[in-house]
Formats: C-alpha cells, sequence, structure tokens
C-alpha cells in the first residue's frame, strides 16, 4: 500500500518510511485490509514512535528549532485533529511572548514563570509579531508584568480552540472580552464603582453609535490608548474573522452566526462599548 490514511494520520504526512509487518493478511481486499484492526495498532505505534523521535530532537534547542521551523505547522494540525494525543503534542509549541525576544517559549517555560496567583495563559492572535507586540490590548497585561503569548500562524487559530488549556491553566485570548486581569478585591471595588459612575456616558455613546455597537462598557485593559474593539467571548476573534473572509470556500451563514457574536469597543481604560 503506497498511501494508506488508517496508517498514518494527516498531521504526520511529512514522515517517510517503510512498515514491514508480519501480521497483516495478504490474501484479502484493499477494502477488508483497510478496516483491519491490525492497521490502527501500527497507526497507534507510528504516531508514538514520531512523539518519542521528537522528544529526542526537542533535548537540542538548535535542532528543535529547525525542526519546528520546518515543521510547526504541521504539529498545530495534530493539535487540532488528534484528540488523544493533544496533549502531548502541546508539549511541542513554542511561541514569542512579550517576554521571550527573539527567541520562542514553549508552554511549560510559560507556566513556570506564571505570576504565583495568575490563573490564566494569556496569548493574542493577529497577522504578524510585529502587528500584535504593539497593540493596545497588551498595555494592562504588560503593566502588571503578565507575559501573553504571540499566536500569528493562522492555524494557531484552529489550534487553540481545541487545547484549551493546559497543566489545567485556561488560554484566555487578550482581544476577547470577559478577561482576567487577576484584579484584586480592592481593584474590583474601584472598578465597580468607576463603571458606575460613568454609567450615563456609556449609554450617551451607545445611543450615538446605535447598531454599531452591542454594548458600550468601562475597560480596565488599556493604559495610553483612547478605545480598543473586543470580540465576543464565545465567537470569532478578529483575527479569525479576517482568516475566514480569506477562505473562498467559506459557510457564509456560519461566518455571519459568529461574526455576530463580535463585541465590546473600548474607550479609553475607562469605557468600553461591544459591537455586533
Amino acid at each position: 500500500m503506497d498511501n494508506c490514511e488508517e496508517l498514518c494520520p494527516d498531521w504526520l504526512s511529512f514522515i517517510k518510511g517503510v512498515v514491514d509487518s508480519e501480521d497483516l493478511p495478504l490474501n484479502i481486499s484493499r477494502e477488508n485490509l483497510q478496516q483491519s484492526k491490525i492497521l490502527k495498532l501500527i497507526q497507534k505505534n507510528l504516531v508514538k514512535k514520531c512523539i518519542e523521535l521528537f522528544k529526542e530532537i526537542a533535548e537540542n534547542d538548535e535542532d528543535y528549532k529547525t525542526f519546528y521551523g520546518a515543521f510547526s505547522k504541521m504539529i498545530k494540525l495534530g493539535i487540532h485533529e488528534d484528540s488523544k494525543n493533544r496533549k502531548k503534542l502541546a508539549e511541542f509549541l513554542r511561541y514569542h511572548s512579550t517576554k521571550s525576544g527573539e527567541d520562542q517559549v514553549s508552554l511549560k517555560t510559560y507556566v513556570e514563570r506564571m505570576k504565583e496567583n495568575q490563573k490564566v495563559i494569556y496569548y493574542i492572535t493577529g497577522e504578524s509579531k510585529e502587528a500584535v507586540e504593539n497593540s493596545p490590548f497588551l498595555e494592562a497585561l504588560k503593566k502588571r508584568d503578565l507575559e501573553v503569548l504571540y499566536l500569528v500562524d493562522p492555524i494557531d487559530e484552529y489550534a487553540i480552540q481545541q487545547l484549551k488549556d493546559y497543566q489545567g491553566k485556561t488560554m484566555a485570548c487578550a482581544t476577547k472580552e470577559g478577561l482576567d486581569l487577576g484584579l484584586s478585591e480592592e481593584e474590583k471595588k474601584k472598578a465597580e464603582e468607576e463603571k458606575a459612575s460613568f454609567e450615563d456616558l456609556c449609554k450617551k455613546v451607545k445611543d450615538i453609535l446605535g447598531k454599531k455597537v452591542e454594548k458600550v462598557v468601562i475597560s480596565d485593559r488599556m493604559v495610553g490608548s483612547p478605545c480598543s474593539l473586543v470580540t465576543g467571548e464565545f465567537g470569532w476573534s478578529a483575527n479569525m474573522q479576517r482568516i475566514m473572509r480569506a477562505q473562498a470556500l467559506r459557510d457564509s451563514s456560519m461566518s455571519s452566526y459568529m461574526v455576530a457574536k463580535k463585541n465590546n469597543r473600548s474607550l479609553t481604560h475607562h469605557m468600553q462599548s461591544s459591537r455586533h
């Protein structure tokens, strides 16, 4: 068999080799062979062997940098498609961050240097590292010295939707509403008081913007920027919408539904409005 999807998953299509097995029955049709339990066992062992090989490569930083540069998209495809090995594959992810400089950081390293009371792994998605590193969404996070991962590969959007968490730490998108900045009780109380004091102004801005926004509220995620547009917690991020618009065969009905979840325009760190 020159091509057998049951033998090697799509995300390992870059692996080349020969499988020699004495257990496969020879005198049956190709259709029956593809449904053979032995094939499934071989695939399981092949995936296991590849993951072990990746671990060996990762022991040398320079070797892994070369490997990851060439095949990172396939690792991320594996996270998207292979639910059984998703947690194992997460160990091989590397991202630039607000603290990594020109190097890339693993999720394990990120968790090891998290703040004591930090409950989530912060990340931001975008078109490029240059596009996201000066984003207004990072202002409050940087001020609080919280590290943020840069997810700038289009496939990151798909992979992160499946990964959801790592070592019990939830993945939190900096461009979506409901972002937990780890505020103290005193800071939360102050934020509520500030929100109440600007309630009339928020309502006035909402009346002016009308249907262009869903709501206008106070925001604590910015420091110096006058405003930012935030997406709903359960809808597509702005970057995902950009990716989907570029899809020639996209599902327009699904796009309309997910874009409708877009939410929140923030005005200074006092005010935030929400958009359809």
